[in-house]
């Protein structure tokens, strides 16, 4: 099984996020915080573990209803849009669920990631497991549990707390350099892979043992 992030490997978010980044720190006036032009900026925020990243600039407590506050706004505005997939994983997704499996760990909400995810997968290539910011247990938790009860080998993410909390499950950390950190974030990490393009992590996915449904002999 492989285990994959949703924001910013799976689902292209980064507009949203800048938007509601910017909502919540005008709504709880946090002017210390940085005022970011665009979703390019997001890099910015975006540092080292994620629970820490504004840390630099407001204190800890705050940074976490900060967070809660950016996730309840991003689930509002993803209701109301037709965000769809990354065109270029929605195929290798589909093998995957027909051969090697895969599931969805995300800080997101549960009903906003599977509803965005049912947009643009029939059922049959769904995730067999989705754990979200609503499940208990932190992000690294949820991944060891998915190898130890299924055996997941590898989890995908966009951020260099993502390849941290990989590497703490006891799994490969695969990073992709489109999403939400800088390349030189994900590099300090220390990845076991680092792709560029969502083309490559296709590639990827698709080079993994028994990620394609093994062919019928007759």
């Amino acid at each position: 099984m492989i285990a994959f992030d949703f924001d910013g490997v799976l689902h292209d978010s980064r507009e949203r996020a800048w938007r509601c980044y910017q909502d919540a720190r005008s709504e709880m006036d946090l002017q210390d915080l940085p005022d970011l032009a665009g979703p390019d900026e997001l890099p910015v925020v975006y540092q080292g573990v994620l629970s820490a990243s504004l840390t630099r600039w407001i204190d800890f407590e705050v940074a976490e209803l900060f967070w809660q506050r950016h996730a309840e706004l991003t689930a509002h505005r993803a209701a109301a849009e037709p965000g769809t997939l990354v065109t270029e994983l929605i195929a290798p997704l589909a093998e995957l669920a027909a051969g090697l499996g895969y599931a969805v760990v995300t800080g997101s909400h549960q009903t906003t990631v599977h509803s965005l995810l049912a947009r643009d997968l029939g059922a049959a290539a769904m995730p067999r497991i989705l754990l979200a910011r609503d499940d208990p247990g932190s992000k690294t938790d949820k991944l060891r549990a998915l190898r130890e009860e299924h055996g997941a080998s590898a989890y995908v993410g966009d951020t260099g707390s993502d390849v941290r909390h990989a590497h703490a499950a006891g799994l490969i950390a695969v990073a992709v350099a489109y999403g939400y950190a800088s390349e030189a974030d994900l590099k300090a990490a220390g990845p076991e892979h680092l792709l560029a393009t969502p083309a490559d992590l296709a590639a990827w996915c698709r080079s993994q043992p028994s990620a394609r449904p093994a062919s019928r002999t007759t």
